[in-house]
């Protein structure tokens, strides 16, 4: 027998429901329900974010909240206590709806039976404890899962590795000369060890994405240098097939917004993939553009003359571990590679899709933002108060003693300067700017943008100068890092200028101030 009691929160603002309620409960065995009662939404949402309840019961009309506003509002106060929505016979479809926003189950009002109630808490009771235990052990096998799969890949990294390497040494002939068919069977060998290795990237990467360690930077890139990259390394494969690959990038392409590591592998795996569905001699091209739907955006398309893809396949291609049945290209992967995509370029504020016919060929599509200086420091100088206030531009730069050993290297200390560099600002009054300019062989450059005169300005200088001294696992980089500043003062024309257009000429001059800086290095050194 369940001798525990059942707390029950009854929101109902109709004093005679109410009462019908609490009959209901009268013939239970004393002390088995507890039930408290609420006539207000607020009053509720005070209640169950304050006192323990088991259950909810839930009338959709009350004199603060109305149908599925108030499932919304109980289930964000409590989304752990399962949750029974009161309808009338004309509310059922809204009442169906709610179990899609967090209820559990709903029953109309004068079809309830005085002991067909408490039954049926009991029932949602059990059925949501199953529920979240079932959730709880699925979540569980999914960590312990993407746990092996990143051991696994992590371990296998190594030797792969060193196999690589040691089939680059024959292959290039260091080792000494081979024969044809010994070169055959070392290419074969190369090919599968390249496909291992983007088997085991994409297994990372799928681990960090559902970690929500999916690591993005976005940067102030000249597109069309990524894309053309991206083709380089695909030529070998497209040769090998006889595949016509083209490269259509327009002169002036505007700069985008977005991580070139990850761009790069967004595009060689578009790119990829076009070559891999595409038959002898047929043909991929690679575009890109200003996108004519939204200006703000640019559009890369990959297109191919490959097998194209059935309107059911073209839906579910981006889901994670989704293969075109029957293809044997497709069972060279994991299935991951779209879906990784996906992930990468909507986290760096852009749209992917498909369009396809089946033996005709696919265009894979997605956009990038073009980097606007306007819109990154707007929030910034929305303050009408502090128009005509100086703004202060910091330059950053760190220096490895011997240069950088490996690029991840690099962009590990990058990493760390940017965190600290978070630390000193405040986020009303200033903001970290991307990297603007080429990357330096030597150097890593930071840029701050803060509302400051000239006595602030040398406190935020000092600031950062004793945030970078502090960390210790900075320090263990063994790297030199400088800090100076440049004021860029406002005209008068610019402060009676209408916002938009005030912030497009602060801009400018920070372009020229930004542009002065990184090529020439000239500011105030402090």
């Amino acid at each position: 027998m369940n001798t525990r009691t059942i707390r029950v929160l009854l929101v109902e603002d109709n004093a005679d429901d109410a009462i019908l309620f609490r009959e209901m409960f009268r013939k239970e065995q004393p002390g088995s329900f507890e039930l408290a009662h609420r006539e207000r939404m607020s009053d509720a949402v005070d209640y169950l974010t304050s006192l323990p309840v088991d259950i909810v019961l839930l009338d959709m009309g009350l004199p603060d909240g109305h149908g599925l506003e108030t499932v919304r509002r109980a289930h964000a106060a409590a989304p752990q206590v399962p949750l029974i929505v009161l309808t009338g016979l004309d509310d059922e479809d809204i009442a169906a709806q709610a179990l899609k926003d967090g209820a559990l189950d709903y029953l109309v009002k004068g079809q309830i039976e005085n002991r067909a109630l408490p039954r049926a808490l009991r029932y949602a009771i059990e059925r949501h404890q199953t529920q979240m235990e079932t959730e709880k052990i699925r979540n569980q096998q999914l960590q312990l899962k993407d746990e092996f799969l990143s051991h696994v890949s992590h371990e296998l990294r190594s030797p792969l590795t060193a196999i690589y390497e040691f089939v680059s040494i024959l292959t290039d002939g260091i080792a000494g000369e081979m024969n044809s068919e010994q070169a055959e069977y070392l290419q074969v060998t190369m090919r599968n060890v390249l496909q291992l290795r983007s088997m085991i990237d994409h297994l990372l990467d799928v681990t960090c994405v559902q970690g929500g360690k999916l690591s993005v930077e976005p940067r102030c890139i000249p597109i069309a240098d990524v894309i053309a990259e991206a083709v380089t390394v695909c030529q070998a494969s497209a040769t090998a097939k006889e595949i016509a690959l083209a490269l259509e990038v327009p002169a002036g392409l505007p700069r985008a917004y977005a991580d070139p590591r990850r761009l790069r592998q967004v595009m060689i795996n578009l790119i990829s993939n076009a070559i891999k569905f595409t038959p002898l001699r047929g043909a991929v091209t690679v575009q890109a553009k200003v996108y004519d739907a939204n200006p703000k955006f640019l559009l890369v398309q990959v297109a191919d003359t490959g097998c194209g893809l059935s309107p059911q396949d073209a839906q579910h291609v981006f889901e994670r571990l989704y293969q075109v049945p029957g293809s044997q290209a497709a069972r060279k992967g994991l299935g991951l590679g779209l879906y990784i995509c996906k992930e990468l370029v909507s986290r760096q504020g852009g749209e992917v899709w498909v369009n396809s016919k089946l033996r005709e060929g696919s265009m894979f599509s997605f956009t990038a933002p073009i980097f606007s200086l306007d819109t990154l420091i707007a929030p910034v100088l929305r303050n009408e108060e502090k128009r005509s206030d100086p703004i202060a531009l910091f330059e950053v730069r760190m220096r490895p003693a011997d240069g950088w050993l490996t690029d991840e290297a690099r962009e590990e200390a990058a990493l760390q300067a940017r965190n600290l560099l978070q630390k000193c600002l405040m986020p009303a009054l200033d903001v970290l700017l991307p990297q603007m300019g080429p990357a330096s062989s030597d150097e890593g450059v930071f840029l701050v943008m803060a509302r400051a005169n000239e006595a602030g300005a040398t406190v935020m200088s000092k600031r950062i100068r004793e945030q970078f001294a502090r960390s210790e696992q900075f320090a263990r980089t063994g790297l030199a890092f400088s800090v100076s500043y440049s004021l860029i003062k406002t005209a008068p024309q610019d402060v009676h200028a209408p916002m938009e257009e005030f912030v497009r000429r602060v801009a400018s001059k920070m372009q020229d101030r930004i542009n002065a800086m990184l090529f020439r290095s000239n500011g105030n050194e402090q």
